[in-house]
């Protein structure tokens, strides 16, 4: 599938990951900024959600990351997928108690995606692209790239999972509003 204004395809996901130390930042290690794009991307994350994180919010066992107060949530939680839970693993490993990503703000990262929009030609990210600024495509761009990459792979009888993993309430939230499905999804999916 092509990266559009709502969506970013893996080559392009990839393409990011490889740009970050090209954004000069000097107060934090460019594998941490890495590593927070990944965890956006595979737990489903909100920016904020993923910028507060600290290690003790991760239970490796159980697969899970303790989020507290969401949007959405007085106690909310994220699934860590199996095919993430073992880079996840081994980063946490070498990480001290408290924030993965200490003083960050969402001001600070929403910067970052802007100088990445610019750089890497991302619509979503770039300034002045009301359309899309109004979808708050650019801090949940992530989010809804898991979501369809998971719709495309799992298939549209999964709707109910790839909803709970976004957290969404209703699976027509999902699908409707939140990966702007139609019927050609539909048709293109079963």
């Amino acid at each position: 599938m092509e990266s559009n204004p709502n969506y970013i395809n893996q080559d392009d996901f990839n393409k990011i990951l490889h740009a970050i130390p090209q954004l000069g930042i000097r107060k934090w290690n460019n594998d941490d900024i890495v590593m927070l794009m990944k965890i956006l991307y595979h737990m489903a994350l909100r920016p904020s959600e993923g910028i507060k994180a600290k290690k003790e919010d991760f239970d490796l066992k159980n697969r899970f990351m303790f989020l507290g107060k969401t949007k959405t949530s007085t106690n909310d939680k994220a699934v860590i997928p199996k095919v993430f839970l073992e880079e996840l693993s081994e980063y946490l490993a070498s990480k001290p108690e408290g924030r993965l990503f200490p003083n960050l703000s969402y001001g600070t990262f929403w910067v970052w995606l802007g100088k990445l929009g610019i750089l890497l030609n991302i619509e979503a990210w770039q300034a002045g692209n009301r359309e899309n600024m109004k979808e708050n495509t650019k801090g949940h761009i992530f989010r809804k790239s898991w979501g369809k990459d998971a719709l495309e792979s799992l298939g549209f009888e999964k709707i109910n999972v790839i909803s709970a993993h976004l957290r969404h309430k209703k699976p027509s939230m999902t699908f409707d509003h939140y990966l702007k499905g139609n019927i050609q999804t539909v048709k293109d999916t079963i």
